[in-house]
């Protein structure tokens, strides 16, 4: 173990170094700005045939409908949920592996849902897959419970979620530290106000958003939860409509688990008509930046541009749009930072209801320009509000899912970043939750020279990027020309822990498990002989996507030091093959009838039983 703690504390001097290279402008960022491979429209040729109903409903005017992009059943493939049919069905469409779809709504169990907004995918009772969290407007709320199989149950009663207001956006978070995801819900109201729904590991939920004064009377559109100071704990963003003449939009810093709220001395309570709020590291500070979407309204103080709030190192935020070229004036909803061609910088993607929609390419610094006609994301004219971004078929860039009226949910397929390199990771949650909701990662890639990029910072959001939508929770690193990543650093929230990732191979996805998961195997809560059985049958070598949670030293190479991280961390004894918690003549006869083969009876993982193991059963023994 002392080896393993010297590793990381390498790594963790290299991280330092390199970033202060980067900071000082060496090892910078490749960025090639060429001609664009444009995005391919394939919603059909894929099996997604959902079509939007032509225009919001006459008695309620609702502001586009949500979707989420998520992996319903635990393989690794993004899913699809969609809402804003006529008959009120909701699409729940199976991802076959590679990016084609089958249909899944009709047994579903997901009763019509005729004013759909924010969607929110997230496993509320922990038990390892992704339920489902369905706002409204004014209509009632439903929290949906994944049974598998793409068949849900509405819980919404026995959890006391249910509520019936003009709801919007949705985020989740565990807000205080507790290992319980929680849910805040935006409401469009002066009157009926937001909810911040504490999961109380029960399978039960209680608002406190008025006990931890989070309940704001703004006119909310939409909410994020994110780490805007990298203390470890999820922060509170809200955006909210005509905030210049009722509440502007919000900040609240999470202060272990309470909310102070600090959206005038940090500089972002500014007041504009703000729907849809984008969330990631625009500059690459290292912080998250935000920007929120607007209307070309005249109105003071914005006069109608969409503000970029750069966020600093005194704990602030400056206005940047101006400067990256990003004020976009025209009516606009929902908006992502995404690396759409894989160069290492965040890109800006903004939907403009009823104009052609912006992609706005970084080169690296300001200001960026709008390729979207020549990326072919323009979309249509009949109403867009709701987007989502993740990649579908696996192939390491990220695709972008369309919503708008009168026309089908459009699939348009990401062409330009398959030429550079990437890296994606699903970090893990604790216990069997499957996303570490909160968590963030730190990449530090390297040319081929061997020099260090810039490093990346993205951190795993439920909600915000967008508006009333759920983007793929795994965090996506475009790499560029990078060849090798060197270290990568995780923090979970709340304290959860830190792991550093040494030798990541690139062009690869990749499972990050927290240090209270690693050789729990088989996803029980412990770590006994079960686990090692699958050792065993795994053996020794490089790491391959599935057996991350055995590299205890985070080197991808499973090696003689996982083996005994692995006992150190098991709950059985080495030598106790049976796992009854004895190592006795029973374990010894298993050993030996297992004598010159390979297997679990091999405990040093050497490729045969043999004396060598037989030493370790018996000073074990008893």
């Amino acid at each position: 173990m002392r080896a393993v703690t010297a590793a990381r504390t390498s790594a963790v001097r290299t991280l330092a170094a390199w970033s202060a290279l980067a900071a000082a402008g060496l090892g910078g960022r490749a960025s090639a700005q060429g001609t664009l491979a444009p995005f391919t429209s394939e919603h059909s040729a894929r099996g997604v045939t959902y079509n939007m109903m032509l225009s919001p409903p006459i008695d309620n005017l609702v502001d586009g409908f949500g979707m989420a992009a998520a992996d319903l059943d635990g393989d690794d493939d993004l899913d699809l949920v969609l809402t804003g049919r006529m008959d009120g069905l909701v699409g729940v469409y199976e991802n076959g592996g590679t990016g084609t779809f089958a249909n899944r709504s009709a047994a579903s169990g997901i009763a019509t849902t005729p004013a759909a907004s924010g969607i929110a995918a997230f496993d509320y009772d922990r038990d390892g897959d992704l339920d489902l969290y369905v706002a409204q407007r004014n209509h009632p709320t439903r929290l949906w419970r994944n049974d598998g199989a793409f068949r849900f149950s509405d819980v919404t009663s026995a959890a006391g979620v249910g509520f019936t207001a003009p709801a919007t956006g949705v985020s989740v978070a565990d807000f205080d530290g507790d290992g319980w995801l929680d849910v805040y819900a935006c409401v469009y109201s002066t009157v009926a106000r937001n909810r911040l729904w504490r999961n109380q590991g029960d399978g039960t939920f209680i608002d406190v958003a008025p006990a931890l004064g989070v309940d704001s009377p703004g006119l909310s559109y939409q909410s994020v939860f994110t780490d805007f100071d990298r203390d470890g704990w999820p922060d509170l963003c809200v955006s909210n409509d005509r905030g210049f003449g009722n509440v502007p939009n919000q900040l609240w810093r999470n202060a272990a688990g309470s909310f102070v709220d600090v959206g005038a001395s940090s500089g972002l309570s500014v007041a504009l008509c703000s729907m849809g709020v984008a969330c990631g590291d625009l500059n690459g500070d290292l912080r998250p930046d935000l920007y929120f979407t607007n209307v070309p309204d005249p109105t003071p103080p914005l006069l109608g541009v969409n503000p970029l709030m750069l966020s600093n190192a005194a704990g602030g935020f400056d206005r940047g749009e101006a400067a990256w070229g990003v004020e976009n004036r025209k009516f606009s909803w929902a908006a992502h930072l995404w690396d759409f061609d894989n160069d290492a910088d965040l890109d800006l993607y903004v939907v403009n209801e009823t104009l052609p929609n912006a992609l706005f390419r970084n080169p690296g610094a300001p200001p960026m320009a709008d390729v979207a006609a020549a990326a072919g994301v323009t979309g249509t004219t009949t109403g867009s509000y709701v987007s989502v971004i993740g990649d579908l078929d696996r192939d390491g860039d990220q695709d972008l899912l369309l919503n708008n009226y009168a026309g089908p949910v459009r699939l348009y397929m990401n062409q330009e970043g398959d030429d550079r390199a990437w890296l994606r990771l699903r970090i893990a949650g604790a216990g069997r939750v499957r996303d570490g909701i909160g968590a963030s990662a730190t990449v530090v890639a390297a040319g081929a020279d061997g020099q260090p990029r810039a490093p990346q910072w993205r951190e795993v959001l439920c909600g915000g990027n967008g508006f009333q939508g759920q983007n793929e929770m795994g965090v996506h690193f475009g790499l560029a020309d990078a060849v090798a990543v060197p270290q990568v650093t995780v923090r979970w929230p709340a304290g959860g822990g830190t792991r550093v990732l040494t030798g990541v191979p690139v062009r690869a996805a990749w499972a990050v498990y927290p240090p209270s998961r690693l050789g729990d195997v088989d996803g029980d809560g412990s770590v006994g002989a079960g686990d090692w059985a699958q050792f065993a049958a795994w053996g020794l070598g490089p790491v391959v996507a599935g057996r991350e949670m055995l590299d205890f030293d985070g080197d991808f190479a499973l090696t003689e030091a996982d083996v005994a991280a692995f006992w150190l961390r098991a709950d059985v004894s080495r030598g106790d093959l049976n796992g009854d918690g004895s190592v006795d003549g029973i374990d010894l006869g298993l050993l030996l009838s297992a004598w010159g083969a390979s297997g679990a009876a091999d405990l040093t993982l050497d490729g045969t039983v043999d004396g060598v193991d037989l030493g370790v059963l018996l000073a074990a023994w008893g």
